[in-house]
């Protein structure tokens, strides 16, 4: 199977559950202590007349499903080529080695922009073991396959048509949690939600839906907040990908030629052309979101499965206070920075010969945009939720791990910092991903004790909450975490460590306004520099969008 992870010596079969549609076999992973149930199908699969529809129950089968293998994720771009499948819709499950029943349940949906990323992400035995709890990751559609909404597309089911297929998806995994985890041990009253970057932001519109309700109680949203798209927007784009790929099947030549060719057509032949394509065909038109939702517009206002007017249609009747953790990394928005082709020479062996005045430009809109990015993430939030429901049990915290001298090589720690999902391995325990996108020197056998106290320190916290609603506990001694606060003093947990230990303690919270004041007032960026951020680099963006 695409995706799939070979057997190896810390793996053995472990014994099946039976699931109300057929039988599955695990693996045991015996390093980790934890037992596995990998690419279990959690809908019928969206393809043939089911793309572009609300997700359907999965089908039975017959005899016993070997579940030691990933399923194959979302169709979408690597770094060689299109990888992937629109049949993705699979499920991953962890839990301890141990007969305990009633354990808390942590549903985590991965990151990428909604364009990208899968479930294998966020590999689960070893926070499993650490929480005691069960594990859940969920692929779900992305791009074109799962969000997109074109007039033509429309039978009349509001599902079908509200475009929302990648928020549908992760709603009916939640489904399935609720009617399936305690098979495996889970408790589905003690469900948390997670989710990093698009997942954090998926989990959030998930308690915004009126379609969510019930099926979580706590949420864990990291790096994502609250985004949501006009339906107008989203048409507007279908309108011009439509265009794009009737030019690249050679119907058009131009995209007036295009405009001309869709308005003649019937809804009927726009549909059986937009269906008869390869899915790999719309890869393309999505490539780059950059956090821009102009982009790639999706978790549209369709009044069903979320409501007209987005977050600012929450309500304290109808939203239910439930502890939430908000977390961000303190430099968010580097990464996103040095996307920008201005700042590609700071990427280059020789970058510290780079030109004095690109270099002051990069770190104040790295700083800034950081700043930005992360008060947009975990204040704008807190302060949202806690205006809907002042006693709502909120604490947020902040990243800061690389950023102190002597844990990662100074030229990095200048550059990337604490970058936008540098906190994940850290619960997770895999540091794969961060090995393969981070530059040599940022993960060592020197910093490993201090990683190795941080994780604990940050698992420690994330075990509390999952069990009891709260991160802090009689009988844990970490650094107490205060509840968020309407005043602005409201304090967040700074999450640091040395290369040899964990360093935990509060900061002050961001305030969005102050942060706009000190960018305007700043002497160190020219009137060009200032107007460029604001115009070029930061437009569009989540968390500039309302400046615009």
């Amino acid at each position: 199977m695409e995706g799939g992870v070979a057997m190896n010596p810390r793996q053995t079969t472990t014994d099946t559950v039976v699931l109300p549609h057929g039988t599955i076999r695990g693996i045991a992973l015996t390093e980790e202590g934890a037992l596995a149930w990998l690419g279990v199908p959690y809908a019928r699969p969206p393809v043939g007349e089911l793309r572009w529809k609300a997700p359907r129950e999965p089908e039975p089968w017959i005899g016993v499903r070997e579940a030691g293998d990933y399923g194959p994720p979302s169709i979408q771009g690597g770094p060689n080529g299109i990888i992937g499948s629109e049949d993705c819709l699979y499920l991953n499950i962890w839990r301890p080695d141990h007969a305990a029943t009633g354990l808390p349940v942590f549903v985590y949906l991965h990151g990428g922009g909604n364009i990208g990323g899968s479930g294998r992400d966020f590999p689960g035995g070893g926070l499993a073991v650490a929480t005691n709890s069960i594990i859940v990751t969920v692929n779900y559609r992305l791009g074109a396959m799962g969000f997109l909404r074109h007039p033509a597309l429309r039978t009349g089911d509001p599902l079908d048509d509200s475009g929302n297929y990648g928020l549908l998806d992760a709603i009916q995994a939640l489904r399935w949690v609720q009617a399936q985890i305690a098979c495996f041990g889970g408790d589905p009253a003690k469900v948390t939600l997670a989710g990093q970057s698009a997942g954090a932001r998926n989990a959030l519109a998930a308690y915004l839906s009126p379609l969510g309700r019930g099926l979580f109680q706590q949420l864990f949203v990291l790096s994502g907040g609250m985004t949501t798209a006009p339906c107008e927007l989203g048409e507007q784009r279908a309108g011009e990908v439509l265009a794009e790929l009737l030019q690249a099947e050679g119907i058009a030549a131009d995209r007036a030629a295009a405009r001309d060719w869709a308005a003649r057509q019937s809804t009927e032949t726009i549909a059986d052309f937009l269906r008869g394509l390869e899915a790999a065909r719309f890869v393309p038109s999505f490539s780059d979101t950059g956090l821009r939702m102009r982009v790639f517009p999706h978790l549209f206002e369709d009044g069903v499965v979320l409501p007209l007017g987005g977050f600012a249609a929450l309500d304290e009747r109808t939203h239910p206070p439930l502890p939430v953790i908000l977390g961000s990394t303190a430099t968010e928005f580097s990464g996103f920075a040095l996307g920008d082709p201005v700042f590609q020479p700071l990427t280059q062996p020789d970058s510290e010969a780079a030109d004095e005045e690109l270099r002051t430009s990069y770190a104040l809109a790295s700083a800034y945009g950081s700043e930005l990015y992360a008060a947009f993430n975990v204040e704008a939030v807190a302060d949202r939720l806690s205006q809907l429901h002042p006693e709502m049990p909120i604490y947020g915290y902040r990243f800061r791990w690389g950023l102190r001298e002597g844990v990662i090589p100074p030229a990095i720690r200048w550059l990337l910092g604490a970058p936008h999902g540098a906190d994940v391995p850290f619960y997770t325990g895999d540091y794969t991903d961060m090995l393969r996108h981070m530059p040599r020197g940022v993960i060592t056998e020197r910093n490993l004790p201090g990683r190795i106290a941080l994780a604990s320190q940050m698992r420690g916290y994330l075990r509390r909450f999952l069990h009891t609603g709260d991160p802090n506990g009689d009988d844990w001694t970490a650094t107490a975490w205060p509840r968020w606060g309407s005043d602005a003093c409201s304090s967040v947990l700074q999450l640091d460590g040395t290369a040899h230990e964990a360093v935990i303690g509060l900061e002050p919270r961001y305030a969005h306004e102050d942060t706009l004041a000190r960018l305007a007032a700043d002497e160190r960026l020219t009137p060009v520099q200032r107007r460029w951020l604001q115009e070029r680099l930061f437009a569009g963006r989540f968390f500039w969008i309302d400046r615009e």
